[in-house]
């Protein structure tokens, strides 16, 4: 790291600078009124000064789900989002919907219930093809979703047969910029073929309301709070809906009430876990099973209470209560206002992460990059922004290969506000700052203020009056900007001192 603001040492530190004058030269210069400045007292910071590189967090290929001739395809720098037409096939539509689950199979009112399901289901919705709001976003394709399927169709011009066959839709992972499509209309193709590949620009993954209009939502968790196991989203009619990080295809959210009386299951166990890990065991009898015991309401009982929760029933869990959720999001976009009831199975909260970081290294140890610690990132057009160090690596390594090298991990940046010069760009190089010193009180002039005495040392020469002048002793120390730290008994604030013309 190049440091910005580094200690003035000797006299001979300032001669290589060119910023000394001393007093004899001031008795040569012509007379006239002199330039002055003033001693200003403020909150001197020195930084350290890094080189970084800003650039995407992640890439998508989106692959054709069946066989066939491509008979139009998106163009690169397109984006693609949920409801877009990325290519055809034969002529048919394939449409880009969100979601973690690959497509692998027809979906209609006869099929097997499924996280696949779950996903359509919560597209449907949000593309606003369940007006009415008849469809509960869970794992059954009922008539409601085939309902909302043939209002879908209808708006791609396509037969409405409430049937989604495997080769109309591609799941993707959020918003996609096309960089690059890898086929060429009149090709054929066998499934599983790359279409195009991009970069994420939205991780976009949505939390909905419970199966019930229970009341109003509260406690909405605020964009950029990172998302764990027990993170609470919000408060619908009083009950939390809390995620639970895990695999979204086993069980993407609890379908059904939990109370005492419940049949054993996999969702029991869930929330047992999820106490357990919270420190809530029922009075230490809690058993993590998947058996919903007396025990394990205490243990909700204790958790409500923990949060500030008073719900009509203490001992139930609702469905939708908890939302399982791939590791390493945050919440992104609210999509409700706190206070307000947007009714049963609304997409309420998207989870997203970082479309975009800033990365570096810095030497092992190195707790000026501390996690959360403030960062000024200036872009290659002069703007600077303000970020934090979201991540510190835990594998550190010797890059040089130099036995006995300082060994360095690397440091994630999150940013926001990327400005426009550098947005169609994958990789940019950006210059980090962070504060290493801060000195409060200092008197600060400007560098070319100082005499250097024939003696030895330093003074400033200060303005009495029209023609007169008088010399104080002091210590320079640290420089930024063309300024420098000085110490003395006679400095005070707005003290009006000579600087060289």
């Amino acid at each position: 790291m190049a440091a910005v603001a580094v200690p003035i040492v000797a006299a001979g530190g300032f001669a290589a600078f060119g910023l000394s004058r001393s007093a004899a030269q001031v008795e040569d210069v012509e007379s006239g009124p002199p330039s002055t400045a003033q001693v200003q007292q403020l909150t001197l910071e020195l930084t350290d000064e890094t080189s970084a590189t800003l650039e995407f967090v992640s890439s998508a290929t989106v692959s054709s789900p069946v066989e066939g001739t491509v008979t139009s395809v998106a163009s690169e720098g397109d984006v693609v989002e949920a409801g877009t037409i990325l290519a055809t096939l034969d002529g048919d539509p394939v449409v880009a919907l969100y979601g973690d689950l690959p497509t692998w199979r027809d979906l209609d009112t006869s099929s097997d219930d499924g996280a696949d399901v779950y996903q359509l289901e919560l597209n449907l919705v949000t593309l606003g093809f369940d007006p009415d709001g008849e469809i509960e976003i869970d794992e059954e394709f009922d008539s409601a979703t085939a309902d909302a399927v043939e209002r879908w169709q209808e708006s791609l011009g396509l037969e409405a047969t409430g049937e989604v066959t495997q080769a109309m839709v591609v799941f993707v992972p959020g918003r996609i910029l096309v960089d690059q499509v890898s086929v060429a209309v009149g090709s054929g193709i066998p499934g599983g073929t790359a279409i195009l590949s991009g970069r994420v620009l939205e991780r976009w993954f949505a939390v909905p309301t419970t199966s019930e209009a229970n009341g109003s939502l509260t406690e909405l968790a605020s964009p950029g709070r990172a998302v764990t196991t027990g993170t609470v989203l919000f408060v619908d009619g009083g009950y939390p809906v809390v995620a639970i990080e895990g695999d979204v295809a086993a069980m993407p959210l609890l379908e059904r009430d939990l109370e005492v009386g419940v049949a054993n299951g996999a969702d029991v166990k869930a929330l047992e876990e999820l106490l357990s890990s919270l420190g809530f065991d029922g009075g230490g009898a809690l058993t993590v099973d998947d058996e919903f015991d007396d025990a394990t309401a205490d243990a909700l009982a204790e958790w409500y209470a923990s949060l500030g929760l008073q719900p009509e029933d203490s001992g139930v869990l609702p469905a939708g209560g908890f939302v399982v959720v791939p590791s390493g999001l945050e919440v992104g976009t609210v999509l409700v206002q706190s206070g307000t009831d947007p009714g049963r199975e609304t997409p309420a909260v998207v989870l997203s992460s970082p479309a975009r970081i800033v990365s570096t290294s810095a030497p092992l140890g190195d707790d000026t990059f501390a996690v959360d610690a403030p960062v000024e990132v200036e872009y290659p057009d002069g703007s600077v922004a303000t970020a934090v160090v979201s991540d510190v690596g835990t594998v550190a390594t010797n890059d040089s290969g130099q036995p006995g090298a300082q060994a360095t991990v690397p440091i994630t940046i999150e940013v926001d506000d990327i400005p426009d010069s550098v947005a169609g760009f994958v990789e940019v190089p950006v210059t980090l700052r962070v504060v290493t010193e801060s000195i409060p009180d200092a008197f600060v002039v400007p560098v070319t203020a100082l005499l250097a005495l024939a003696e030895g040392g330093y003074a400033l020469e200060v303005v009495d009056g029209p023609d007169a002048t008088h010399l104080i002793p002091i210590e320079p120390g640290v420089f930024v900007n063309g300024f420098v730290e000085v110490t003395g008994a006679d400095l005070v604030d707005g003290l009006e001192v000579v600087v060289a013309s």
